[in-house]
C-alpha cells in the first residue's frame, strides 16, 4: 500500500520560505560582509489610497506580532536554504536558533489611518528584519483589506438594515475567509463566525443565520415537506424561499409558520428572496414578501436578501426604504471587487553602522520613501479627526498614534482581545468627520509632513544625490 502525503497546499509555517531571493540573499550579504550587528528602523505602511475609500482600517497587528516573536526555522528549511545556494554557510548559523531581538512600534488594529503613514516601526538587526518583508506586507495588506471594504458595507446601511456575511462562501482561500470572519466579527457582526473560527478564539457560535437553502428544498418531492421537515429538526430556521416560485415559496412558508402557531411553538426565524434583476426588483419581491406575512400575522418573521450585493446596492435598498430586515453579502464584499488591491510596503528608514546613524530614504518617481524613526500624530477637532501629521519621534504634535509593542523581542503589554478591538474601532469610526462614512463619494484627505520630518528629507536627498554621483 503506497503511504499517503498530505500535501495541502501550504502550511503556516511555509512562509518562512517565501520570496528567497530577495529576502535570504540580501540578508546573507549583510552578514557575510560583516553588518550582522547593524541596527536599523524599517517603516511599514501603504502607499495610495484604493479607489472608492476615504479611509483605511489597520488590521493584522495580532498576526505581525504573534508571528515575529514566535518565528523560527527548522533545519530542515535551512538545510533546504544551503542545499540550493540561497543562502551562505555563514548565514546558516544565526538562522538555526534564530529568534526576533528586536522592537516593534505599532498603530492598535482597528486604527483609522492614512497612505503614508507608517504602521508598523520596527527597530533590529538589519538583516533580521528584512526576513520578514514578505510576512509583513501579506499581514497588514490581506487584514486591513477586509476591514476597509468590510466597513463600507455596514455604514451603507445607516443602522437601518442588518449585514449579514458569509465568510465560508468564494473567498480566494480558506486562509483567507478566517482573515474576513475576524474582520466582520470586529465590524460587530457575530453571524460570521464559523466554527473554526469560534474554536480559534474561543466564542460561542450562532445559529443566526441559519437556514434551509436550495440544496435541501430541491431535495425532497415538494417545496412544502421541505420546509415541514426542516422545522421539525430547527424550529428558527429560516427559508429560502424563491427555488421555484417565489409566491408559492412565500404561501408554502406561511403555512408552515401557521401549523407552528397552533402547536404552540417558535415560529420560522425569517424567508430568504436569494435572486433578483436589480434593487429595484429585489425591493418589489421583499414587499410583496412582507405584506403577505404580516397579513397572515407574522410581523415577527423577518424578510432577508442574498445575492451580490455591494455597499452601493445597499445604499440604494436604504434610499427606497426597503422593508428588509437582513441582508446576507458574499461575493463582492470577500473578495473587495472594486479594488482587491493594498500595496503594503516595508521600507528602510535608517541605520547605524560603526557608532554611526545615517538616514535611508527612496527617491524613484512615485515611491518616495521619507527617513528616519517617525510617528504619526492626530489632531482633533470637536471630537472629529481634523489633521494628520508624519513627523520624528520625539516631536510633540498630536495625538501619537504609534505605541510600544515589543520590546527587546518581548511583548512588553498584553495584546486586545477581539471585543477589546471591536470597541477600540467603533470609537475610530466615531471620530471619523460624516462624509468621510459616504460610500458614494470619495474626499480625499491629505496627511501632513512635519517641518523637521521635510528638513530631515532635504539634508538625506542631497546627501544619497552626492553619492549617486
Amino acid at each position: 500500500m503506497n503511504k499517503t502525503i498530505n500535501k495541502f497546499f501550504f502550511l503556516p509555517e511555509d512562509q518562512h520560505l517565501f520570496d528567497y531571493d530577495q529576502i535570504f540573499s540580501v540578508s546573507s550579504m549583510w552578514v557575510e560582509l560583516g553588518m550582522e550587528n547593524v541596527e536599523a528602523t524599517y517603516d511599514l505602511y501603504v502607499r495610495g489610497m484604493p479607489k472608492n475609500r476615504n479611509f483605511l482600517l489597520f488590521g493584522g497587528l495580532e498576526e505581525i506580532i504573534e508571528g515575529l516573536i514566535n518565528w523560527h526555522f527548522t533545519k530542515a528549511e535551512v538545510d533546504f536554504l544551503l542545499k540550493n545556494e540561497i543562502i551562505t554557510p555563514k548565514m546558516a548559523k544565526p538562522l538555526k536558533n534564530y529568534r526576533f531581538s528586536g522592537d516593534v512600534w505599532a498603530m492598535p488594529e482597528g486604527t483609522a489611518f492614512f497612505p503614508e503613514e507608517p504602521l508598523v516601526r520596527i527597530t533590529g538587526k538589519i538583516w533580521e528584519i528584512n526576513l520578514f518583508t514578505f510576512f509583513l506586507m501579506n499581514a497588514v495588506t490581506s487584514n486591513s483589506i477586509f476591514l476597509s471594504k468590510a466597513i463600507r458595507s455596514f455604514l451603507a446601511t445607516k443602522g437601518k438594515i442588518k449585514v449579514v456575511t458569509c465568510p465560508v462562501t468564494r473567498a480566494h482561500s480558506n486562509e483567507a475567509s478566517l482573515k474576513f470572519g475576524r474582520a466582520v466579527y470586529l465590524l460587530g457582526a457575530p453571524s460570521a463566525i464559523v466554527p473554526a473560527f469560534a474554536r480559534k478564539y474561543n466564542l460561542p457560535t450562532t445559529k443566526v443565520n441559519t437556514k434551509a437553502y436550495h440544496a435541501f428544498i430541491s431535495s425532497f418531492s415538494s417545496e412544502l415537506e421541505a420546509m415541514k421537515k426542516a422545522v421539525s429538526i430547527f424550529p428558527n430556521i429560516s427559508f429560502m424561499v424563491d427555488t421555484y416560485n417565489l409566491k408559492q415559496g412565500i404561501k408554502n412558508a406561511i403555512i408552515v409558520a401557521k401549523e407552528q402557531k397552533a402547536k404552540g411553538q417558535t415560529t420560522l426565524s425569517a424567508v430568504v428572496i436569494d435572486s433578483g434583476k436589480d434593487v429595484k426588483h429585489f425591493v418589489q419581491q421583499a414587499s410583496y414578501a412582507r405584506k403577505e406575512l404580516d397579513k397572515a400575522g407574522f410581523k415577527n418573521i423577518k424578510v432577508n436578501l442574498s445575492g451580490n450585493f455591494t455597499e452601493n446596492k445597499l445604499a440604494e435598498l436604504v434610499k427606497m426604504k426597503a422593508p428588509v430586515n437582513g441582508v446576507v453579502i458574499c461575493t463582492d464584499l470577500v473578495t473587495s471587487s472594486d479594488d482587491p488591491k493594498m500595496e503594503a510596503v516595508l521600507k528602510l528608514a535608517e541605520f547605524t553602522h560603526n557608532g554611526s546613524t545615517q538616514h535611508a530614504l527612496k527617491l524613484s518617481y512615485g515611491k518616495v520613501s521619507l527617513p528616519g524613526k517617525k510617528q504619526v500624530f492626530r489632531k482633533l477637532r470637536s471630537g472629529k479627526l481634523a489633521e494628520d501629521t508624519i513627523g520624528l519621534e520625539n516631536e510633540r504634535l498630536g495625538i501619537p498614534l504609534l505605541s510600544h509593542w515589543v520590546k527587546n523581542g518581548k511583548l512588553i503589554k498584553p495584546l486586545p482581545d477581539l471585543d477589546e478591538i471591536k470597541n477600540y474601532l467603533q470609537n475610530q469610526l466615531e471620530i471619523l468627520p460624516e462624509k468621510f462614512k459616504q460610500v458614494e463619494k470619495v474626499y480625499p484627505h491629505k496627511v501632513t509632513i512635519s517641518k523637521k520630518l521635510q528638513k530631515l528629507f532635504k539634508t538625506a536627498q542631497t546627501r544619497h544625490l552626492q553619492k549617486a554621483g
